[in-house]
């Protein structure tokens, strides 16, 4: 005869189910705090596979203690999950614990029904025969192969539109975290002098790679051609590459700490911009000429005139377009006359910069900064001296490379004078995603205040808030999809039903309990489940590894990346696969209970 639930085995399963959920909860986050004591729960995967386990567990033992299937009673106790992590948080929501409580739901949640499925496969009626007979029911037929291949589409598109926006994040990340560092440590309202003990400290500290100091403000440069307002950053040649990594297009760091090299690397760069190479002065003499010979040899040495042809007023090259038909344009240089012993300081600028200021390497900008303790007889006189352009640098972002101005930290110092103080050390740990927790175990050493520190994703926070606010309503939109295929199983399942009353009907005057008719129908739409989301995760990885091996080619100019990233995450393939699997399950409960409470005399009786 057919289980019914009670209401006092609902009572006795809902109240197991909600108490062992919190009481298991409790104790999986007592043990993540043991095991992984500076990491919070959505920083780490473990944390949602101890939920996915506690969920298992609790599903098998549910579905021993409850007559029927426990769907309602599975519900109550994951969303007891849900409630005491919005308990934790003060009843306060945002995007990053919004997402941390609907994944450790749906953790525990799908974890919870498919061990209670497994249960029920197994009690009573067997699964021999349901499987047997549910597999021969589900022929292919046209609407199944729609069901299919909407659960398919839904899990690849969900898997390439992830991966991709993935990539796009890693890529932005790597830029940001190549121009700053992992971390920076201040002081407040009081001058830090003592910087260089500090460093001592932290260079000693576990998990502390390498520290550097630096200066930071604000400030204007101009140029003949323009002026821009930027960030300027004095920083120590020796150690500042150790923290930071910032790509040079032209020039290097050598330049920016001893300015009497660029003439010799513009004259270097020059030469070699020469026909040959640089090696020989002019090519194709004409029948008669004298040959032509290397440049410098000879008593006369180089022609001054031809020096003079390449060589612009500003030192900046000359542009392709306007060179004449059969000439080389070629980088300028300053003229002897305009460099003097002891010159200006040098100067890093971004591509962007150079640019807007029209400016090369060796050519000279001026600084500007508005603070200043001198007074004129109209106010504070501004801060202002000559820098010369020893390099340019590309990060691939444009508000760096925009906003962005190096010089040496002396340098800086002395501009703004500081005498030996500087703004903050700059970090770089171990461990990138650890970043909080080594940044707060650095204050606790140094005895917090007066000092505070700054980690990479606080400076940054709202840019990846709004990637992951994309990426989270990418998710969402993508999962109705799913959705949608699931009402396609749901439609298959009825359409089914209704098609095999008889059929049914003859099963249960055989013997066939209502659970035993459950099955049949659970298996047919898991099984179209499982076969769409398995297509799908091929289609979708396989689409993946060709948008990776051969990409799809932007506009560096716009999007400052020659072709779409891809970053294939694992952790994200199985949540996806798992959440299909998960809605195509729930699409099947309420067709297979309809055909498990079907009579048999509503089968029978026109026969």
């Amino acid at each position: 005869m057919e289980k019914r639930r009670t209401w006092r085995s609902y009572l006795l399963v809902s109240t197991v189910g909600m108490g062992l959920s919190l009481v298991l909860l409790l104790a999986g986050q007592a043990l993540v705090r043991m095991l992984w004591p500076d990491l919070a729960p959505a920083d780490h995967a473990w944390p949602y596979l101890l939920v996915a386990i506690e969920g298992l567990f609790l599903g098998l033992l549910l579905g021993r203690l409850s007559n029927t299937y426990p769907g309602i009673e599975g519900f109550q106790s994951s969303l007891v999950v849900a409630v005491s992590l919005l308990v934790r948080d003060g009843f306060s929501l945002n995007l990053d614990n919004v997402v941390e409580i609907l994944l450790m739901f749906e953790a525990h949640f799908a974890a919870l029904y498919m061990a209670a499925f497994v249960v029920f496969l197994i009690r009573g009626g067997g699964l021999a025969w349901p499987m047997f007979v549910g597999l021969r029911y589900l022929r292919f037929k046209m609407i199944t192969g729609i069901s299919v291949i909407g659960v398919a589409l839904g899990v690849a598109a969900l898997m390439v539109v992830l991966s991709v926006m993935s990539g796009f994040e890693m890529d932005l990340k790597g830029k940001i975290i190549g121009t700053n560092a992992h971390a920076i440590l201040q002081k407040r309202g009081i001058e830090f002098v003592e910087y260089q003990g500090v460093l001592d400290k932290l260079r000693k500290m576990p998990g502390v790679v390498a520290a550097t100091p630096f200066v930071y403000n604000e400030v204007m440069v101009t140029s003949e051609y323009n002026l821009a307002g930027v960030f300027i950053r004095g920083i120590d040649p020796k150690t500042a590459n150790s923290v930071t990594k910032v790509t040079m297009d032209e020039g290097g760091l050598d330049l920016l700490s001893d300015t009497d090299k660029i003439d010799a690397y513009l004259e270097e760069r020059l030469l070699r911009s020469l026909p040959g190479g640089g090696i020989i002065e002019h090519l194709g003499p004409a029948e008669g000429d004298r040959p032509a010979r290397p440049v410098g040899e000879g008593d006369d040495g180089p022609r001054e005139e031809l020096l003079d042809d390449v060589v612009t007023g500003r030192g900046t090259v000359a542009p392709a377009d306007d060179a004449d038909a059969g000439e080389v344009p070629m980088p300028g240089v300053l003229r002897p006359a305009d460099v003097k012993a002891g010159g200006p300081p040098g100067i890093f600028i971004g591509k962007e910069l150079k640019k807007i200021l029209r400016v090369g390497v060796g050519d000279r900008i001026n600084v500007v900064s508005p603070l200043s303790e001198e007074l004129g007889p109209s106010g504070p006189v501004p801060r202002a001296r000559t820098f010369r352009v020893a390099g340019v640098f590309y990060t691939g972002m444009y508000e760096y490379d925009a906003k962005s101005v190096y010089v040496t930290l002396p340098d800086a110092q002395k501009f703004f004078g500081m005498g030996d103080t500087v703004t903050g050390l700059a970090l770089r740990f171990d461990n990138l995603d650890r970043a909080t927790t080594r940044a707060a175990s650095v204050l606790k050493r140094l005895d917090g205040y007066p000092y505070f520190t700054r980690t990479w994703l606080q400076m940054n926070k709202n840019l990846f808030s709004a990637l992951k606010l994309e990426k989270v309503g990418m998710f969402i939109i993508l999962i109705i999809v799913i959705l949608v295929s699931a009402f396609g199983i749901i439609s298959t399942l009825i359409m089914l039903v209704w098609e095999k009353i008889k059929e049914i009907a003859i099963l249960k005057s055989m013997g066939a309990t209502g659970d035993g008719i459950m099955k049949i129908f659970m298996i047919e739409g898991l099984t179209i489940g499982m076969v769409g989301t398995l297509l799908g995760v091929l289609v979708g990885w396989l689409t993946c590894l060709w948008v990776s091996s051969h990409g799809i080619q932007l506009d560096p100019e716009v999007y400052y990346i020659e072709k779409m990233p891809v970053n294939m995450d694992p952790v994200e393939f199985v949540l996806i696969a798992g959440i299909a699997l998960h809605i195509s399950f729930i699409a099947t409960i309420y067709p297979a209970r309809r055909a498990s409470r079907l009579r048999p005399v509503e089968g029978l009786r026109y026969d």
